[in-house]
Parts: structure tokens; C-alpha cells; sequence
């Protein structure tokens, strides 16, 4: 980030300098009091169960010489330059806004109700190729979250793609100025956050807020597949709207494609280019996702043989479609999220990926945060592993509905955690197997590993 003044600091936040030099700038801004630089803005926010002033002492020790501050009646370090304002999340904001919009770059927003961070990661290993790309960190895809990533830009910068989640209407509406991209993309409109949202119009709704700063000269490129994403075309908007998918008539279109265990292959027609692509991991919906990452080269002048080696460089972030081995055993860990549609998709990928491999294992815990809808989807997904996997381990107490939909398919054990998960499973498996780990995030389902690995001499 390139410096900004006090002076700058208090017009852009509307604050009031409290103690300290004006003479100062920053270069960098932090949340985390224990993750300061030299130079480091430190911006103690206000949470549901921590109060961030409560550690400014901590942040001026650890480097920070400059801090914002809502409460006034805070003791503060002497050697501190303290600035007042209203609310230090207002202000963060603010800051960021400025940083963003210091430079005359493209901005690629992305959300979704499954595939989004794959989708983030694709795009930008694909646009490395050939762009200086800025692009979200880990799961920095809320209000906190997306302003740190947008600190992050700076002069050498050529193109930035930014991650966008949502747990409630209102919540992209909070950050999109921010952000104020030049192309949204939005990757489907699933079940995740019905037990907030109540309806899948309601989740529809939320995810096009992405779209609502978008210009004559702005993009919305969308699933065209999905039976509420295909809406969009037929409203009216100021924005240009362009379409991916398998079906059916699409900017970007995947004319053929094959899954197997080696990965994907990808026939795709954009304009009048023909393009053959191949990608390291199967599954249909990895298709999608790849069509997005495709597109958007198309439209930033790509040549195929780029796109290509962005595909290649390609890496899943933590706990998403991690596929490794251990001796002659075959672990695809998922664990870090899922809904309805990404249980379905992992279950694809165990079944392309298992035909070498004695039987497919699928330990599928709870998908949280689905209210009403939760027995049915859970029975749903259990219907749906009945052709993909020989056993199942179904983990919670929504565990027990993927077990009713399974109805001994194969074999098929119930267990209340995580940890018993893993019990079972050491005690079950055996050399040749190929397992997949799938759950939301809350179940910690990862946990199950480590219980592999113990076994790991004995699947050498």
C-alpha cells in the first residue's frame, strides 16, 4: 500500500486528531493487533465478542504508531498518534475506498452459493499469467474482510479479483462500493444460508446485490445453467450481461466435455474461437468454474496457451478439494464447507476419481445453517451417494438423514462427531480404499485425517 498522510487519514474518516504528530503517514493497516508492521494503522474493531481498543496497547507494542479509535475515554500510549471517530468499521471502510480507488484498474467480484472461492482461485492463477493480479486471501470475504484485501492493492497492480460472501440480505451491499467492480461474477444460487434468507428468491436477491454499482461499461457474467441466474437476462439493467454454461446458447459454452480420473477436458466456444482446455481435477461443476476463469481470459485478450497455464498453476485454497495419498490409500479432503449442490459435486469427483481404487469411502458430516430444509436435502445427498460410494459414514445428527437416504446402498455407519468419525473409519479402512471427507466448515471434519494418518503404516 502506498502511503497516506494523517492529514489524509482525517479527511477521508471525517476524524479528529486526539494526541500525536499530523506529520505521520502509514503504509499498511491492520485489525489484528498481533499482526502489525512498521508503519501500521492499527483499527480496533468492535465484535460481537471482542472490543479491538482493548488491545491498542498491544498493537503500539508490537510496532503500530498510529491508531483509530470510537471511545474517547481510552488510556492511550503516550507515543501514539490517536485519531476520534464515529465508528472505526465506518471508517476502515472509508479507508479502504480510497485505497481502491486511487488506481484506474479492472476489479473482478465473485459470489456464489458454491464453487466461489475455487472459482476466485481459478481466475486469478488464470489472469497471473499475464496481469500483476491482487486477489482475496483465505476467506477475507466479508465487511472485515474486504477491506483488508483491498489495502493490499497498490501501484504495481494491474487487475484485482475479490470474493464476496453473504450470510443475510444487505451483507454484499455493504462492501460493493468498496470493491466497485467493473465485471461481477456470480457462480449459482444454491441452498446455503436458507435458514437465514428463508427462500432461495430471497438467496437470489442477496447474491445480485453484487450487481448494483455495475456501469453501462460494467459485466455481469453469470451462470446461465442456473434457473434463477438466467433471470437476469430477460431484466432490464444499465450493465451488459454475458452468460457461461453447458447448455443452451452462452457468451462462453462448454460444447463437450469429459470427467475421469486424470481430470477434465474441455471443448469450449467463445465468438469464433475453438478451444480444447484440460484441468486437473473432475466434476462437472468444475466445469463452471473453469468456464468462468476461461471467459474472463477471453475478455482481457488471453491467448489459450495462457489460459492454459493458468488452469495448470491452479491450487485449491485449505480443505478444498485436497486430493492426496498415503501409501495405496487415496484421501480427498473437502471438508472446509458445503450445501446441497458442493455435497453432490465431491460425491462426482469421489466417483470419477475411485475406479482404480477396492471401494469409495464417503464420510459426510452435517450441512449447517439449512433450517427447515435440512432433513430433506440431507436424505437428498444420501440418495445421491448411493452410486457413488460402497460406504458411508454419515457424521451428526443431520448425519442420520444421509443415512436414511443411503438405505444400506452399501454399508453405512452413523456416529455423533468428527472424532468418531475417525474411530470408525481407522477401524474400516483398508489398503486400496479411496476416501471423501465432506462437511460444513462447523463439524471440523478435517479432524478425520489425522486418524488416517495413524494408520498410515499399515496402508504402505
Amino acid at each position: 500500500m502506498e502511503s497516506i498522510s494523517i492529514d489524509e487519514i482525517l479527511q477521508i474518516t471525517r476524524g479528529g486528531l486526539l494526541q500525536g504528530n499530523p506529520a505521520m503517514s502509514i503504509t499498511n493497516v491492520a485489525i489484528d493487533s498481533r499482526k502489525i508492521n512498521n508503519n501500521a494503522l492499527y483499527i480496533p474493531i468492535i465484535g460481537e465478542t471482542n472490543n479491538g481498543h482493548d488491545y491498542i496497547s498491544q498493537a503500539f507494542s508490537n510496532g503500530s504508531m498510529v491508531c483509530l479509535t470510537q471511545e474517547r475515554n481510552r488510556s492511550f500510549p503516550a507515543k501514539m498518534t490517536v485519531i476520534y471517530v464515529d465508528s472505526t468499521l465506518a471508517a476502515m471502510k472509508a479507508l479502504a475506498s480510497f485505497n481502491r480507488h486511487r488506481y484506474n484498474l479492472p476489479v473482478i467480484a465473485i459470489t456464489g452459493s458454491s464453487g466461489k472461492t475455487t472459482t476466485k482461485d481459478l481466475v486469478a492463477a488464470v489472469l497471473s499469467q499475464k496481469f500483476n493480479t491482487l486477489k482475496t486471501e483465505g476467506n477475507f470475504n466479508n465487511e472485515y474482510g474486504i477491506p483488508q484485501t483491498l489495502f493490499n492493492l497498490g501501484p504495481n497492480h494491474q487487475i484485482a479479483v475479490i470474493e464476496m460472501g453473504m450470510d443475510h440480505l444487505g451483507d454484499i451491499k455493504k462492501s460493493i462500493e468498496l470493491v466497485d467492480p467493473s465485471i461481477s461474477v456470480i457462480t449459482n444460487v444454491g441452498l446455503s444460508h436458507i435458514e437465514r434468507l428463508g427462500t432461495q428468491d430471497n438467496i437470489f436477491l442477496a447474491k445480485k446485490e453484487i450487481l448494483q454499482t455495475l456501469t453501462a461499461d460494467g459485466v455481469a457474467y453469470v451462470n446461465g445453467d442456473d434457473d434463477f441466474l438466467k433471470k437476469i437476462k430477460t431484466e432490464k439493467h444499465p450493465y451488459q450481461v454475458r452468460t457461461f454454461g453447458i447448455d443452451g446458447e452462452h457468451a462462453v459454452k462448454a460444447t463437450h466435455y469429459t470427467s475421469t480420473q486424470a481430470g477434465l477436458k474441455i471443448q469450449v466456444a467463445w465468438e469464433e474461437r475453438k478451444e480444447v482446455y484440460t484441468f486437473n481435477y473432475p466434476g462437472k461443476h468444475n466445469v463452471y468454474n473453469c468456464l468462468v476463469a476461461i471467459g474472463l481470459g477471453y475478455f482481457y485478450g488471453m491467448t489459450q496457451a495462457e489460459i492454459q497455464s493458468g488452469l495448470d498453476a491452479f491450487v485449491p485454497s485449505g480443505n478444498r478439494m485436497d486430493i492426496f495419498t498415503m501409501g495405496s490409500i487415496k484421501v480427498i479432503n473437502d471438508s472446509y464447507n458445503a450445501n446441497p449442490d458442493a455435497m453432490k459435486a465431491s460425491l462426482d469427483v469421489l466417483a470419477a476419481l475411485g475406479s482404480d481404487y477396492q471401494r469409495k469411502i464417503a464420510v459426510l458430516g452435517d450441512m449447517l445453517e439449512m433450517g427447515e430444509h435440512g432433513p430433506a436435502a440431507h436424505v437428498e445427498v444420501g440418495n445421491y451417494a448411493r452410486d457413488k460410494a460402497e460406504l458411508l459414514i454419515g457424521v451428526g445428527q443431520l448425519g442420520q438423514a444421509i443415512c436414511q437416504g443411503y438405505d444400506h446402498a452399501g454399508s453405512v455407519y452413523q456416529v455423533a462427531d468428527a472424532l468418531a468419525a475417525g474411530a470408525c473409519l481407522k477401524e474400516l479402512i483398508e489398503p486400496g480404499d479411496i476416501i471423501l471427507i465432506k462437511a460444513s466448515r462447523g463439524m471440523r471434519l478435517e479432524r478425520v485425517i489425522d486418524f488416517i494418518k495413524e494408520g498410515g503404516k499399515e496402508w504402505k
